[in-house]
């Protein structure tokens, strides 16, 4: 269970902003590097200020206690506080992800720093194949690895922790690196180079509490015939602001077109999708005011697309559509479904003893079950607000008793919505007994099936003369 924990902190570091001492939180394009083609910049001080931001704060609060059921008494406001900003950037653009080769610049306090190096350290120890000290480094930097990967495979990810207020996360020593030479002034940055696309958008960061700009990606990030490709390629760059300026939360988008023949396009494309949405039909008035609350305008060859609404407002439509998620019954909220075919058992957590269990397993058996070559065999499971439910394996026994059984790990199962595992039955044609282990819920609110999805095949027809 720790490992795990550890394992699920460990990977959301990068989101949650590694970081250091005390730091302006507004963007800084000194910390990015005068290549990067793209960057992303998160004010978390700002947001934690603003309307929205609050509800997001009391919407953490309310998950945390619902999921630790009141007994761990964290402050997720003050947590959130030792988180100042982010921002990455990267050089290239790809549909896959994994591809990116990007880096992350975090800011914050030096209580979140010390946090997050505390337990990578208690990684290193406790999964080493996973996290380990990287050597060549002139400061502190660990590495996060999959545990399946061959020896000596590249880590997934790698955090530094250089003497300057920040830390860096990258998937590649050599821009991590030049990530901490720019944040030393011994490497070009986006505040030196007046000529670059983003340099010249980062005044747009002001009261911004999210700022992204980029360089327009190419027919290789949409495809060369794809109509996103065809409209982006009337401009070079673009960026996007999120923020709040007195009462009202604003998103300004601005696309910087390749000529004035084409930001007067790009300006009647914009209209005419704003024109669209102000027609869209709800019987909500906040929403419909909402969504007229958008204006598209041009200067020189930048066409910009502006929106301003009240953060009291967006606040309250965020309560109620909270409201009505929180007021649907426990059914529909879980209502994935578990079996696939014919049941052959269905039971609720709650339904056997807890201390049935040997060696934290209980077992489930189902006799005289036909099965037939190719059949698909699912157990299915959901949590109904419980937690670690899980099935650990599933055997197969001829129900005359003859032969060793057939046994299929579930890591050796086909994953499916994530609540059904599946495997398809390799055997002979025959009857069988089936026994399930599987873990229960310490709440014991889970709900287990299981089912087989292969009728017994058709009789062959009579011949016919």
């Amino acid at each position: 269970m720790y490992l795990r924990s550890l394992r699920r902190a460990l990977l959301a570091l990068p989101l949650l902003a590694l970081a250091a001492a005390d730091a302006a939180a507004a963007y800084n394009p000194a910390v990015v590097a005068a290549d990067a083609r793209w960057v992303v910049h998160a004010d978390f001080d700002r947001l934690r200020a603003s309307e929205l931001g609050k509800e997001l704060v009391a919407a953490i609060e309310k998950s945390q206690a619902e999921a630790t059921g009141g007994t761990i008494g964290l402050d997720i406001p003050r947590v959130l506080k030792t988180v100042g900003a982010l921002t990455a950037y990267g050089t290239n653009l790809e549909k896959d992800p994994a591809a990116i080769d990007g880096v992350l610049v975090a800011q914050g306090t030096a209580e979140l720093r010390k946090i997050a190096e505390s337990v990578l350290l208690q990684g290193t120890l406790a999964e080493p194949k996973v996290f380990a000290e990287a050597a060549g480094y002139p400061f502190p930097v660990y590495s996060i690895s999959d545990a399946k990967a061959a020896p000596g495979a590249k880590p997934h990810v790698l955090v530094a922790f250089p003497p300057e207020p920040v830390v860096l996360v990258s998937k590649s020593k050599e821009r991590l690196l030049q990530a901490h030479a720019v944040i030393r002034g011994a490497a070009p940055s986006l505040a030196k180079a007046a000529d670059s696309a983003l340099g010249r958008l980062a005044a747009k960061a002001a009261d911004a509490y999210l700022f992204t700009a980029t360089v327009v990606p190419t027919d290789a990030f949409f495809g060369p015939n794809a109509p996103q490709t065809r409209m982006l390629q009337l401009a070079g760059s673009g960026s996007l602001a999120l923020g709040e300026r007195g009462s009202d939360t604003f998103a300004r988008a601005e696309l910087v077109a390749s000529s004035a023949a084409n930001a007067e396009k790009l300006m009647k494309i914009l209209q005419g999708m704003t024109a669209m949405l102000s027609l869209a039909e709800t019987t909500d008035k906040q929403l419909a005011e909402f969504l007229n609350s958008t204006a598209v305008s041009r200067t020189g060859d930048t066409v910009i697309l502006d929106l301003a609404y009240s953060s009291a407002r967006l606040a309250s439509m965020v309560k109620s559509l909270q409201a009505t998620a929180e007021a649907k019954p426990a059914a529909a909220r879980n209502a994935s479904p578990i079996v696939a075919g014919n049941v052959l058992a269905e039971w609720n957590a709650a339904d056997v003893p807890a201390d049935a269990a040997v060696d934290g397993l209980h077992w489930r058996t189902i006799e005289n079950v036909p099965l037939y070559n190719g059949a698909t065999i699912t157990l299915g499971r959901t949590a109904g607000g419980g937690r670690n439910a899980r099935f650990d394996r599933l055997e197969l026994m001829p129900a005359d008793g003859k032969g060793s059984p057939l046994v299929f790990r579930q890591a050796a199962m086909r994953n499916v919505r994530g609540t059904m595992s599946q495997v398809q039955f390799p055997g002979v044609d025959g009857t069988y007994t089936l026994r399930v282990a599987y873990a229960d819920d310490a709440e014991r609110k889970a709900r287990f099936a299981v089912s087989v999805s292969k009728q017994p095949p058709a009789p062959a027809a009579p011949a016919t003369r």
